[in-house]
């Protein structure tokens, strides 16, 4: 498979090529209620059902409501003729709904797109339809081949699938080349992420992560993230799962490379392989760990890193949504 890779200073893409889907990695250094008269039988009925509010019924719940009849969308171009056209207006909310669900559950803010970076994405998404391939440098001697293409080719994450898919190959990110960096997964978590920008095309799509203006300042970011998650998102995506591809967590300001990674479950340690990803790939550090003779499921997951500067604890409930 193709990976994705991306820089912390200039943009990355992702992308999605043939076989199952692939994704492509490039990097560089350098690179980017109603109230009734009695108002104490409401407040203490209210306080009541917060109090019992089961937190994982509500995570599935806002989990089904963020990502339920999402849709690729029509595309309204055509690659023969080089006419980039346009993804619909329902295609490209869906991509952002389904970015926003997912940042929404590591605790990372909303982000929306701008008009012009939508436009440099369909580019993107044109040239890597037209000719068939995935590059964050396409040549110029490639079909519809234009510089606002090659430009934002090298600030998206590409894909040889649609768009609204893609959000969830790259929040998996496999391939081989994305192992070092999985640096799909970190630009769309990374804290100045936004505004967006979504191309797509019948087959292959851009999402323009690089460059953005966003404001969040976690001291840390983990995927999956504290608190409870839905089971689906361990699922396989074109045959990958979560734990092949890794557990992750990223951070700007604390250098995790020295960290080391501890899990347990029901009181039971759990053995882990670790390792440091490249820097600058939407974070500037980062580290993923993989199960070693163990799949995650149902049930709450211990996390600790300690030899930091700051150790990190946090705790994983994964949750079946579908018991609900």
């Amino acid at each position: 498979m193709h990976a994705l890779l991306l820089s912390f200073l200039l943009p990355s893409l992702a992308c999605t090529d043939g076989e199952p889907q692939q994704l492509d990695s490039q990097a560089e250094a350098d690179a980017d209620t109603d109230a009734d008269a009695d108002g104490d039988s409401d407040s203490d009925a209210d306080s009541d059902s917060d109090a019992d509010a089961d937190p994982a019924e509500a995570m599935c719940l806002e989990w089904e409501d963020r990502t339920s009849g999402l849709v690729e969308g029509s595309w309204s171009g055509n690659a023969g003729s080089c006419q980039a056209g346009s993804l619909s207006q329902d295609g490209i909310d869906s991509v952002v709904e389904l970015v926003n669900a997912y940042r929404w559950l590591a605790g990372q803010d909303d982000v929306s797109t701008s008009a012009s970076k939508n436009a440099a994405a369909q580019e993107c998404a044109l040239v890597q339809r037209a000719n068939n391939s995935l590059s964050h440098y396409p040549p110029s001697n490639w079909d519809c081949w234009s510089q606002t293409a090659y430009d934002a080719a090298g600030s998206s994450n590409i894909s040889t699938a649609p768009a609204v898919q893609s959000v969830d190959m790259y929040m998996v990110d496999f391939g081989d080349s994305n192992q070092a960096s999985l640096g799909h997964r970190r630009w769309i978590l990374n804290d100045a992420l936004g505004p967006i920008g979504v191309g797509g095309t019948d087959k292959h799509s851009c999402l323009h992560v690089i460059g953005g203006s966003g404001s969040s300042a976690q001291s840390w970011t983990a995927w999956p993230p504290p608190g409870p998650v839905p089971l689906e998102v361990f699922e396989p995506v074109f045959g990958y799962t979560l734990d092949e591809t890794g557990w992750s967590i990223q951070s700007e300001s604390i250098d995790l490379r020295a960290g080391t990674v501890s899990v347990s479950k029901d009181g039971q340690s759990l053995a882990v392989t670790q390792r440091s990803l490249d820097q600058y790939y939407g974070s500037k550090f980062a580290i993923a760990f993989r199960p070693k003779g163990w799949t995650t499921g149902v049930g709450v997951y211990e996390v600790e890193v300690t030899g930091l500067s700051s150790d990190i604890a946090y705790t994983v409930e994964v949750t079946d949504c579908g018991s609900f």
